[in-house]
């Protein structure tokens, strides 16, 4: 075998190590983002078995171990058949950000059966070729389908170009087909050269792709609340700031503060656990009263405000009361039987975008307090005196 080939492949193996290394500390920043960890897993998988077919079963074959060359070649080829296959399936839960379904979890126990199948069939150059061959065109195929559809950006430009990568990769890895009937199979540096291009070209635009989603998942627990994925104090002054920037200064606010009654209780009888499953619950019932473009965010705690501007202001009294029967009526998990819990609401009307949004609050929260004394369990006005 050409010494050339055999240290470039052995430098990509080193590379795939970094690269792994990069790929695991991202994916330790973006914890919630799916498929990081597994392009560099896969990808390492892959090349650690491209370089055993490639590299080292020629160099034992030379040497006159034939034993050792057919179980590099067999071994080295399930290997990277095993990765090609992890790459497609992270791709597939990168750009999906959902669990993989039964048929994308079969593709990993077909392109193993394939590559064993030719393992003892025949146990050659060829079969492991042929069987190698398939399982990268089929996952390259999928890789570049799933990454031609993503349309988000920053993240479409290197979408694009992986997809034109993996579609370059089809061809080459195509262009030994002619050869299976021949019975031919092999590379040259000039092939070597173009396959370990192309996937530096994908292994950089992941990098990217990788993170821009990083720099969202930070960006989205920045603004989020972690235990409900509401506004946090935060992200409403900057969704505020945003709808003050586009709307007109007299555009009509409305604020709700919303707040557990007696929750300290749940907490002291059930522990944390229950009373943050019951935050969670109570988030959900009241998102589900509210209108798309309401904001909703968890202050702290058990306070919770909700924001309303322009026409659906004139609303804010009749959605809480809405927001507060749904309360009263939903069975929460606490301890071993369904808890009932009520809410407190209070409403600041009469405000415009031009106001503080802090007096609005403030007025807000005073309607709260006169629903606490009231006896809890109700709704209480309030109108902005600016």
């Amino acid at each position: 075998m050409d010494t050339d080939i055999y240290h470039v492949l052995l430098s990509d193996c080193l590379l795939a190590v970094v690269l792994f290394g990069l790929f695991w500390y991202v994916a330790r920043l973006a914890r919630s983002v799916r498929g990081i960890k597994a392009w560099g897993g896969a990808h390492l998988v892959y090349t650690l078995g491209a370089t055993l077919l490639d590299a080292f079963s020629p160099a034992f074959a030379e040497a006159g171990e034939p034993a050792a060359a057919v179980f590099t070649l067999n071994f080295g080829s399930l290997l990277a058949c095993i990765g090609m296959v992890g790459l497609a399936w992270s791709i597939i839960l990168f750009t999906t950000q959902r669990a993989l379904s039964r048929i994308e979890m079969a593709l990993m126990p077909a392109g193993i059966a394939l590559s064993l199948l030719a393992w003892i069939l025949r146990g050659d150059t060829d079969a492991q070729g042929i069987a190698l061959s398939t399982v990268e065109i089929v996952s390259l195929a999928i890789m570049a389908w799933r990454l031609f559809r993503m349309r988000d950006r920053p993240g479409r430009l290197p979408a694009r170009l992986m997809a034109g990568g993996c579609l370059a990769l089809i061809l080459l890895y195509g262009s030994v087909v002619p050869g299976w009937l021949d019975g031919l199979f092999g590379i040259d540096p000039i092939w070597v050269s173009v396959d370990l291009s192309v996937w530096f070209m994908l292994n950089f635009c992941m990098l990217m792709l990788t993170s821009f989603r990083a720099a969202d998942s930070w960006r989205h627990g920045a603004m989020h609340d972690l235990l409900t994925g509401l506004l946090n104090r935060r992200g409403l002054e900057l969704e505020l700031e945003s709808r003050t920037a586009r709307l007109s200064g007299d555009t009509e606010i409305a604020a709700i503060a919303l707040d557990l009654d007696r929750f300290k209780s749940i907490n002291d009888r059930y522990g944390h656990e229950a009373g943050d499953g019951v935050l969670e619950r109570f988030a959900a019932i009241a998102r589900s009263c509210l209108p798309e473009r309401a904001l909703f965010a968890r202050l702290g705690g058990e306070e919770f405000v909700v924001v309303l501007t322009g026409a659906e202001a004139a609303s804010a009294p009749a959605l809480a009361d809405r927001i507060r029967e749904h309360v009263a009526e939903a069975e929460f998990a606490a301890g071993q039987a369904p808890t009932r819990v009520s809410c407190s609401l209070g409403v600041c009307r009469g405000g415009t975008l031009r106001d503080p949004f802090a007096d609005l609050l403030r007025t807000a929260d005073q309607a709260l307090y006169d629903a606490k004394r009231g006896g809890r369990d109700r709704v209480a006005l309030r109108a902005y005196a600016g």
